[in-house]
């Protein structure tokens, strides 16, 4: 049976003098004490260190049957509770009592998660703090209503942005800023809510849905990057920059010619698999896709030939330890830094070829535009040979052990429809700058 009761111990004087009220807990011969909110004095207490001020009594008397009360909905007859399980039942209806700051448990996730796009995140924090004007918003406090302010104060701000870049007479990047940032906070509520609700034991400290009804809006689609043959076959063209000695130059100009080309001719291979890669066997380039690797079972696995025209590229970039299939981790960092040169040289290519905006992402964008529009590839071996995730064949994926056939037999179709008049990539002529 159980038993709670007050007491004040007298051994346990502190050193201004007072005696904390702990709450003892009996239950099975073991004893457990907790530490409450009431210090009292000697003048408080009888001689055999009972209370006597009718105060303190009240107060204690209260604490005794909350205590009662939430143990009394404990199934202590039928379950093979101990003292300490009773003692974990009280701590969670605690903090189920205490109020969340939703601000802070973002920023202990960021601290505390490795998740892809932890910048974006960061980044729609400071937007919903700046938009708050503080640091601090209990979970409870998260409304429908106050989601609708935020996402006018995001349109407010990139209607402000838009206008600035209209002055100057820039780009106008496309509308991605509501959506993201909206969805970005309705992760970081839905890990508040996975964290603090334990709904086998109906313990719900976070009961409140703001985003159950809330119409985010989608996404502009993604501004089309695909450049038409006759650019691709310009970026092949182009001559290399060389030195004064006329060899040539390692400069993020070159490297970016040549890996446009790389990834166009390995299905848009992305700049992360190129620097990471480590396996090569029978004329095949084996690598797990680093955007999406920890989202699949089959850990986003690709294998994709090397067609003729690219082995003058693999020996000029031919890692010589033999660790990697290229050497660009000796050349860079990190692949970030590797991809940035990258985008930098594809800047100039684009300033001489008259492309706007060139990226390294226009030979994804690219290969898989001419695989569909002008080579007649369907779009499931174009979605197949990108490696992309389809929702809809998840389940049936699971079952088939892929050989990469179709999907490499699509590309030798869209690199011959490119360089058809090329049975090898040669190096084109280079001049001095």
């Amino acid at each position: 049976m159980l038993t709670i009761k007050a007491e004040v111990l007298k051994s346990k004087q502190k050193v201004d003098n007072t005696y904390n009220v702990k709450i003892r807990l009996t239950y099975n011969r073991e004893v457990k004490r907790l530490a409450t909110h009431i210090f009292v004095r000697t003048e408080d207490l009888t001689k055999d260190f009972k209370l006597k001020n009718p105060k303190y009594i009240k107060e204690a008397d209260r604490l005794v049957r909350h205590y009662q009360e939430l143990c009394a909905t404990l199934p202590l007859e039928t379950s093979n509770f101990t003292l300490n399980d009773i003692l974990e039942c009280i701590q969670k209806e605690k903090e189920a009592n205490t109020p969340i700051d939703f601000i802070q448990f973002c920023k202990d996730w960021l601290v505390t998660t490795e998740v892809k796009g932890k910048r974006n995140y960061q980044t729609t924090l400071n937007s919903f703090i700046a938009f708050l004007g503080k640091d601090k918003l209990n979970t409870n406090q998260m409304t429908k209503q106050l989601m609708e302010e935020y996402m006018k104060y995001l349109h407010q701000k990139r209607d402000k942005q838009v206008a600035e870049l209209q002055k100057k007479g820039k780009r106008i990047p496309s509308n991605r800023m509501v959506s993201l940032y909206t969805s970005s906070i309705r992760h970081l509520f839905n890990e508040a809510k996975k964290k603090y609700n334990d709904y086998d034991r109906n313990v719900i400290r976070i009961p409140n849905s703001p985003f159950e009804n809330l119409e985010i809006p989608k996404q502009e689609a993604t501004r089309k990057r695909a450049l038409s043959v006759e650019l691709i076959k310009k970026i092949w063209e182009l001559p290399y920059i060389i030195n004064t000695n006329g060899r040539e130059r390692l400069c993020p100009f070159n490297l970016a010619k040549d890996c446009f080309i790389l990834s166009f001719c390995l299905i848009g291979m992305n700049s992360a698999d190129l620097y990471n890669c480590t396996e090569m066997e029978g004329g095949s380039i084996t690598y797990y896709r680093t955007k999406t690797t920890d989202r699949r079972l089959d850990k986003a696995k690709m294998k994709v030939d090397v067609l003729p025209i690219l082995l003058p590229l693999m020996r000029k970039y031919e890692d010589y330890t033999q660790k990697k299939v290229f050497c660009f981790y000796h050349l860079y960092s990190t692949f970030k830094n590797f991809n940035r040169a990258i985008n930098l040289g594809l800047k100039q290519i684009g300033k001489i070829l008259k492309i706007d905006d060139l990226e390294y992402y226009a030979a994804h964008h690219s290969w898989a535009t001419l695989a569909v529009n002008k080579v007649g590839i369907d779009k499931y071996t174009v979605h197949a040979a990108l490696n992309h995730i389809d929702e809809a064949m998840r389940v049936t994926d699971i079952y088939i052990e892929r050989d990469f056939k179709i999907e490499n037999e699509a590309n030798r179709k869209v690199v011959e429809y490119v360089f058809s008049n090329h049975s090898k990539l040669s190096c084109p002529e280079v001049k001095q700058v």
